[in-house]
């Protein structure tokens, strides 16, 4: 790479706390710098630590390498260090953590955002005629954010919350939880039950409304993103709606990666992906002048692995998700993703 004008873009992934998630971004990038990218650009990959300080001494290291933009880390606290070493210097921050409070000011959440998901399954319900929700999530970060922006949509939307049931993630709470919801809907019945869960606690808590009397074919299960893959597993969330972005996109993608590397990705990889082709895209005529706020902030967007998205002046990003019902055999989008945004 002698006498080019090198665009450097940093890594900052989990290769210590969770290497799977860490090898699959990594190659997912590599698989965008190949179809997106071209001889000026250089990937530098670094271990993102376990803390925010860890992130921190790592960022300031690919500062000091002449990152001219950052991709990574995946949690929270990871994308607060780094956005310590690069505020400074001015250098962005494309991170994958979905808690809002640590972007803006030039670090960026290519994330899946909970809130968003939440907003877009509600208002749907709310224009099928459903007025009435009972919720059950963990007790932890992800069940309180989904209770947050439940009661938010369901008040901007006329919906009434008949029952907030939080439990230990565990199948056992899990079911204890369900149980209770159920025995409640006899006198307090609600039209759907948004369940925020995924893998065996959404098998265990859907069998058990099943079970203690709860007919799906009258109250609708509802979820978010978690669900895909699992909810197709369950015989008893036949009928159940749930938001993700744009499956088609993502099909794609997976294909790809998968004659490439010859395994499936993780559900993370497809951000590393997407990130990796932007900047690409940004730096292809102007170099590293391309990483520009206007320029990351484009209000049309940008058509990725998961469909269209792009970043609002805070740093969240917005997503076109699409409504998908269960089936039987196979899943069915009642509802699509957009193919662009609304003018702002």
């Amino acid at each position: 790479m002698r006498g080019r004008q090198i665009v450097r873009v940093g890594l900052l992934l989990p290769f210590s706390i969770r290497p799977q998630d860490a090898a699959s971004l990594y190659n997912a990038a590599e698989l965008a710098l190949f179809d997106h990218g071209n001889q000026n650009t250089l990937l530098i990959p670094r271990d993102a630590g376990a803390d925010e300080a860890s992130a921190a001494a790592a960022a300031q290291a690919l500062v000091n390498d002449g990152a001219d933009i950052i991709i990574g880390p995946v949690l929270r606290e990871g994308v607060a260090g780094a956005a310590t070493a690069a505020r400074g210097q001015h250098i962005p921050v494309i991170g994958f953590s979905s808690d809002r409070s640590v972007g803006g000011s030039g670090v960026y959440l290519l994330s899946f955002q909970l809130e968003d998901e939440v907003s877009r399954i509600v208002s749907y319900a709310a224009s099928q005629h459903v007025q009435s929700i009972a919720l059950l999530a963990p007790s932890n970060e992800y069940g309180r954010r989904v209770e947050g922006a439940l009661r938010a949509e369901a008040a901007a939307r006329g919906v009434s919350i008949t029952q907030v049931q939080l439990y230990n993630r565990t199948d056992a709470d899990a079911e204890a939880a369900a149980t209770a919801v159920a025995t409640s809907m006899q006198t307090a019945p609600a039209q759907a039950i948004l369940i925020a869960e995924s893998g065996t606690p959404l098998r265990s808590i859907s069998a058990t409304l099943v079970r203690n009397g709860v007919d799906p074919q009258r109250v609708r299960f509802m979820g978010t993103s978690v669900w895909a893959g699992d909810a197709q597993r369950e015989p008893t969330l036949a009928g159940g709606w749930y938001v993700a972005p744009d499956p088609s996109a993502r099909t794609d993608f997976e294909t790809r990666y998968q004659s490439t590397y010859g395994a499936a990705p993780t559900r993370l990889a497809s951000l590393g992906y997407d990130a990796v082709a932007l900047a690409a895209l940004l730096s292809r005529d102007r170099g590293a002048q391309g990483f520009s706020s206007t320029a990351i902030e484009n209000t049309e967007g940008f058509a990725g692995s998961d469909g269209l998205f792009r970043f609002e002046s805070d740093g969240a990003v917005q997503r076109g998700l699409a409504v998908i019902q269960v089936g039987a055999g196979a899943a069915t989008i009642l509802d699509p993703a957009p193919t662009r945004f609304a003018a702002q």
